[in-house]
């Protein structure tokens, strides 16, 4: 049977009507009928209203329970409250277990739910809030807040004022959507777009940069561009006695931040952040809070203050070893998932591999460079040495026979000025790595000492030379004539960088690294693994910024100005390094001064005293009035030697052939043979000279050359005079200078 139901209606009538007859029996004998009447009739209302109440409430209760079932079985937060008191009216099952409330505390003030918010957004939450309500108006707000589980999920609130009848009732429903794996869903695909964004800027930078400063700076540039990261930097780590990381170029509005880091990857306290780390093991190293990490304690609090939240560093890898590292600073804490590592890990990758390739290029031209520089000063060194030598000849003997001072004045300025153009031929067959004298084994701390005065009396009173040795001797093969030039060289170049005052230091060390060194990944192959006798020469000046750091070894490039320098002395610097098998390099931190290191391989176990054979003891020339035979192929330098020797009484015939020289050798004897190593018609001076030598034994043979770079390793029996070379030197060696065994043959330069 159908269960017959009862609609509400029916019951506030039968119910008053009931209720009348009852009165009406219970009265009729004590009240009259029209009282009666009226009695029963306001009853009748009174009935009516009170069980209409309370049916009302019992429907509203029962929809209400349905409401709250319906509401938890679609299992979403929802909430009615009160506006002003924030009073909870009523809460789903899902409210309470997001929140924690009991029964108890589940209806007390809306501001108590806030204490769930996180700190960080909880003020801006609170004004969202009170705002919205205000103005009477639906809105939304969202938050991260910590669920009674302990865990942290971000909230999407949407509020609407509640109306009844068209008339706002000051309730308002709150409907409150868990969007945390949404919002981490996109915050993934934004940080992969930006990486994969990043992958693809580096590739474009590396296909178009022209040298590995440009790159360094075009990569760290496209990196925080746009929606990049808040911070990049690339750093090398470098063969140096503290081993540091250093800084070859950044991108970042907090620049201080960047260029005062001291990260060394072999320290305990210093190298165990994520730079130093990547470095060391070769390995992505990411740290996903810079505030709860605490091997970032000596960069915590500057980092913070900068807005960095998290940071990630990348080894840059050639031959499976570290040479440098990218590391990358992000303002979002948690950044750098693991699809986003994965992603810039490629990048890192590409940009090691570009590096590699920009350094390959670049060493392949600077050598044909080299080459050719070195083919053109060879080939033109005889030649302008020859006109130097015309000029500074003929200058001396003009000053000597001058009559006034003003006259000997002004030929001392022609001769100061050929010398000045002898130090650039020089420097040129410098650069072309010609050597100019025969290494010998030598201990480069005795060296170093030896030129501390010169140094000191070369920049000045106002620099402070300061003198860092190695404890122990360091023994390479060398010239010592080019190493002084060298470190002379270096000197005045750090005085020019500093000033009148500042710190000039002085350092020699050791460094015997084992097998795949990272720190060795920018020397030539032949060095990576090799003992290295390292000299430094250390100022503090201005520093090089990386670009100008990357040329300073360029010839003729010099950031001096014009008519201060010829930018041949790093150059030079360089070719005498490489000429004995090692290199030089440039370390610079601008604006902190610069460091130029000699690295040359060590000869380890071997002895230094006794190194060079003794003079064989031959008879000397005589003392005058030798009878000399020049022979040169430049008519004015001839004729100035011819009469040089006649002015110190000696009796010089000169020709400019070695057939007529050969002729006249036939004719007469000679004491000396003066002999250039050049004549015309490309005829070998030697030839000339071994003739003669066997000819007359006793002949003394002299030869010279305005190339004896060429000449300093061959194979000569006589001693060889550099042109230009001065009156005095050419007398002199005349005069006082015997015949010496092969070692001795080629002077000291």
């Amino acid at each position: 049977m159908a269960e017959r139901r009862i609609d509400a209606r029916v019951w506030p009538p039968a119910a008053a009507a009931l209720a009348a007859v009852l009165v009406i029996a219970e009265l009729r004998s004590v009240v009259s009928y029209p009282a009666l009447a009226l009695i029963a009739l306001a009853f009748v209302v009174l009935v009516w209203g009170v069980v209409h109440l309370l049916v009302v409430r019992a429907q509203l209760l029962g929809q209400l329970d349905v409401a709250r079932i319906a509401a938890n079985a679609i299992d979403q937060i929802i909430w009615i409250e009160a506006y002003p008191s924030g009073e909870t009216a009523f809460a789903t099952a899902t409210y309470e277990q997001v929140w924690g409330h009991d029964a108890l505390t589940l209806f007390q003030a809306a501001e108590s739910r806030l204490d769930a918010v996180h700190a960080a957004d909880r003020q801006r939450v609170r004004r969202e809030i009170r705002a919205g309500q205000a103005g009477l108006e639906t809105f939304r707000t969202e938050f991260r807040m910590k669920t009674a589980s302990g865990e942290e999920r971000v909230m999407h609130v949407k509020f609407y004022p509640h109306e009844l009848k068209g008339k706002r009732t000051g309730y308002w429903i709150g409907f409150a959507t868990d969007v945390t794996e949404e919002r981490r869903t996109h915050a993934s695909m934004m940080r992969n777009r930006r990486a994969l964004r990043a992958l693809a800027l580096v590739n474009a930078a590396i296909s178009r940069a022209q040298s590995r400063s440009e790159l360094h700076k075009l990569v760290c540039q496209s990196l925080i561009d746009g929606e990049g990261y808040a911070a990049a930097w690339i750093g090398l780590r470098e063969i140096s006695p503290v081993d540091k990381i250093r800084v070859t170029a950044h991108a970042t509005s907090h620049a201080d931040y960047i260029t005062a880091l001291d990260i060394r990857p072999n320290d305990p306290v210093l190298g165990q952040g994520p730079t130093a780390k990547a470095m060391r093991e070769g390995e992505v190293s990411v740290s996903l809070s810079v505030a709860e990490d605490p091997e970032l304690a000596p960069w915590r609090e500057a980092a913070l203050s900068r807005g960095f939240q998290a940071i990630a560093a990348f080894p840059l890898m050639h031959d499976g070893r570290a040479f440098g590292t990218l590391t990358l600073y992000s303002d979002e804490p948690g950044a750098f998932a693991d699809d986003e590592i994965r992603i810039l890990e490629e990048m890192s990758v590409s940009l090691a591999q570009g590096l590699v390739m920009i350094e390959a290029k670049n060493e392949l031209l600077n050598s044909r460079k080299m080459e050719l520089i070195g083919q053109i000063s060879g080939e033109l060194s005889h030649d302008f040495n020859n006109i130097l030598g015309i000029i500074a000849t003929h200058a001396e003997i003009g000053g000597r026979e001058a009559e006034s001072d003003a006259a000997r004045d002004r030929f001392g300025l022609i001769a100061q000025a050929a010398l000045r153009g002898v130090d650039i031929t020089r420097s040129l067959l410098g650069i072309a790595r010609h050597p100019r004298g025969i290494p010998e084994l030598a201990d480069v701390n005795n060296l170093t000492m030896r030129l501390i005065a010169l140094i000191r009396a070369a920049v000045g009173p106002g620099i402070d030379v300061q003198v860092q040795l190695w404890d122990m001797p360091l023994p390479v093969e060398i010239d010592p004539a080019g190493f002084n030039n060298a470190l002379v060289n270096l000197a005045i170049n750090a005085r020019d960088a500093m000033g009148e005052h500042g710190v000039l230091t002085l350092r020699t060390w050791f460094s015997d690294a084992p097998e795949g060194c990272p720190s060795r990944e920018g020397l030539p192959a032949g060095l990576r693994t090799a003992p290295l006798v390292i000299v430094e020469v250390a100022d503090t000046g201005s520093g090089m910024t990386e670009d100008v750091r990357e040329r300073a070894f360029e010839p003729f490039f010099s950031t001096k100005g014009p008519n201060k320098g010829t930018g041949l002395g790093l150059a030079a610097v360089l070719g005498f390094a490489v000429h004995h098998g090692g290199t030089a390099r440039v370390l610079s931190s601008s604006p902190e001064g610069t460091i130029v290191q000699i690295v040359l391989p060590a000869r380890t176990g071997a002895a230094i005293a006794g190194s060079r054979p003794p003079p064989v003891a031959l008879p000397a020339p005589k003392p005058a009035k030798l009878r000399v035979l020049i022979v040169d192929n430049e008519p004015d330098l001839l004729s100035g030697m011819v009469e040089t020797l006649s002015l110190a009484g000696h009796l010089p015939t000169g020709f400019t052939t070695s057939r007529q020289a050969l002729e006249a050798l036939s004719r007469q004897k000679f004491d000396v043979l003066i002999c250039d190593l050049l004549l015309d018609n490309g005829e070998d001076g030697t030839v000339l000279a071994r003739q003669a030598a066997q000819g007359d034994p006793c002949m003394r043979v002299i030869v010279m050359s305005g190339n004896a770079a060429r000449h300093a390793e061959s194979d000569l029996a006589w001693p060889l005079l550099e042109k230009p070379f001065s009156v005095d030197m050419l007398i002199s060696q005349l005069q006082t200078r015997p015949i010496a065994a092969k070692a001795d043959l080629v002077p000291r330069l």
